[in-house]
């Protein structure tokens, strides 16, 4: 069976685990990215012609099934997939990984299995409960009139500008419709325009009168359609502004624009507004100067902080999205002594009656560089400056990823200096600081093709090489670092009788199980020590018979 095209763009959007069988074989068709990703030790039986029963099997062996019985569960499984119509599969884990799925009609006349992280789908829920919090509290804090009506037209959240406009509270307006408290012309009046709202996604912004306490009263009126989180339509959201009030506001607004730019001047953001087609500034405060290093006033545009490319990018955004929020901007010019690093968000604005844009920078240089050091901090050794345990075996994660198939040699060294307990007891701490400091940089030195040297922790070091040659060449590198390890390490005039053991083993792509590696490295490296210190060992499976008896 062909892959057709509907298959394809539907995988490609869906954030579901996807795998499409055809139905006269139950083979796989296609396999969706995520599925790939998710599914990824499974993907010898995830292949383009693999019959799903093969799948099965290996859910079978290498998964827990919830119910405990994994044989009922697959057959049960794949009796539901044989019908070819939607039914919840038995639920399995794979790894550390749950997973819920179910089978359902696909495109173009498949049959789809739809896989789903069940860990992730609960973040997901918790996430969405925050969400509606956060929605809450920023309706609470709105000085506008808001509120959010379910499809009966039932109030299910308002803030208290809302309430306090038909002099009630929140708690006495939600679950109760308009009418139940508000004018009854007023509520049937605001019914009549959200009814197309319920049934169409869309929106309404009218002016409309209604009395309160026989005073007249004009509001403007603003709707839209509410959707949940499936998709569906939910409701609608609302607001009201009583512009009567706001009238007598615009005989202010001359003395609070005077207030306001004397608060622009001395807000510690800077502030900015530059006309939107040239880019020139029309207004910025001193700490936008500042920040920036403006001088002549009259020439500063926005080319300081973007380039005309992005400027135009940047602006597009800010159409599409309404604002452009926190956009992190690197600046280094010839005359700054060091880079600068600004967070900066843009919105449009009507200035002295040009279309102009609104910037809000704030210098976010000493966050960043606190970032990189926490960075440094998590990866790299504090005493030795080299990388630490977490960062290593990261690495290997990755080189695992890279190398699984192929033929390139690696080699993992783990060395462990000789006489280090003895030199803490008699010389103390200091002395063996100085000495894991010093074997940090004589491996540097000695190992600079290295693709990693890190710490592991006490006088433990470990070294990976990739693609750097296989036995032999592995052997003259460890030679080396023994050499370099060799030359006496003094400390305030005495010598600290440190050496070092080493254990190496070395392998290839079609072997990089990178913790196996490890281990035998280690191995090696205790032969060493045991064979008399101060030497070198290559892990060979006659160190562990008992692991490599044959069949």
């Amino acid at each position: 069976m062909s892959v057709s095209a509907d298959v394809v763009a539907t995988a490609a959007l869906s954030r579901d685990s996807l795998i499409f069988l055809d139905p006269d074989g139950l083979t796989v068709v296609y396999v969706n990215a995520a599925a790939e990703k998710q599914l990824g030790d499974a993907k010898s039986v995830l292949r383009k012609g693999t019959e799903v029963k093969q799948l099965l099997a290996y859910l079978a062996k290498n998964g827990e099934f919830t119910d405990g019985d994994a044989v009922a569960a697959v057959r049960n499984a794949l009796a539901s997939i044989s019908s070819g119509k939607h039914a919840e599969l038995p639920a399995f884990r794979l790894g550390k990984t749950p997973f819920n799925w179910h089978c359902d009609v696909g495109p173009s006349g498949t049959f789809a299995l739809v896989l789903r992280d069940a860990g992730r789908a609960q973040e997901l829920a918790k996430a969405l409960s925050e969400h509606k919090t956060f929605i809450q509290h920023l309706i609470d804090v709105l000085p506008t009139p808001v509120y959010l009506k379910n499809r009966e037209g039932v109030l299910t959240r308002c803030n208290g500008a809302f309430a306090e406009l038909f002099g009630t509270d929140v708690e006495t307006a939600i679950g109760k419709r308009m009418a139940d408290f508000a004018p009854k012309s007023l509520a049937k009046t605001v019914g009549e325009l959200e009814a197309p709202l319920r049934d169409a996604e869309g929106q309404v912004r009218d002016e409309i009168t209604f009395a309160i306490d026989d005073k007249e009263c004009t509001a403007l009126f603003a709707a839209a359609t509410l959707r949940g989180p499936s998709g569906a339509i939910a409701g609608t959201i609302g607001s009201l502004i009583d512009v009567s009030s706001l009238k007598k506001a615009q005989a202010e607004v001359a003395e609070a624009s005077q207030r306001l730019t004397g608060l622009l001047e001395s807000a510690p953001i800077g502030v900015g507004i530059s006309n939107r087609e040239s880019g020139v500034f029309k207004f910025f405060n001193s700490t936008f100067s500042k920040m920036l290093g403006i001088e002549d006033e009259s020439q500063a545009t926005d080319s300081i902080l973007l380039s005309e490319r992005y400027r135009e990018k940047s602006l597009e955004d800010m159409d599409a999205l309404g604002e452009l929020q926190d956009v992190e901007i690197r600046l280094r010019r010839s005359d700054m002594p060091e880079a600068r690093w600004l967070k900066t968000s843009i919105e449009p604005l009507s200035f002295q009656g040009e279309e102009s844009v609104l910037w809000w920078t704030s210098d976010i240089t000493k966050q960043k560089h606190a970032a990189r050091e926490l960075q440094n901090k998590a990866n790299n050794d504090e005493l030795t400056r080299l990388a630490n345990r977490a960062r290593f075996m990261q690495k290997l994660d990755q080189c695992e990823t890279v190398l699984r198939g192929t033929d390139t040699p690696a080699a993992i060294f783990i060395l462990d200096l000789d006489g280090f307990k003895q030199l803490n007891d008699t010389q103390g701490h200091a002395a063996g600081d100085w000495v894991l400091v010093e074997t940090g940089k004589r491996l540097k030195r000695a190992a600079r093709r290295a693709e990693e040297v890190a710490r592991l922790g006490g006088d433990e070091f470990t070294l990976l090489f990739l693609n750097k040659g296989a036995e032999k060449e592995m052997a003259e590198a460890a030679e080396a670092i023994l050499a370099e390890m060799s030359r006496p390490f003094v400390w305030e005039g005495h010598d600290c009788d440190i050496s070092a053991s080493i254990g190496l083993a070395v392998f290839d792509g079609g072997n990089c199980d990178m913790s196996e590696q490890l281990r035998r490295a280690d191995k090696a490296m205790y032969e060493a020590k045991a064979a008399g210190k101060a030497q070198y060992r290559l892990y060979a499976p006659d160190m562990e018979p008992d692991l490599h008896t044959d069949d």
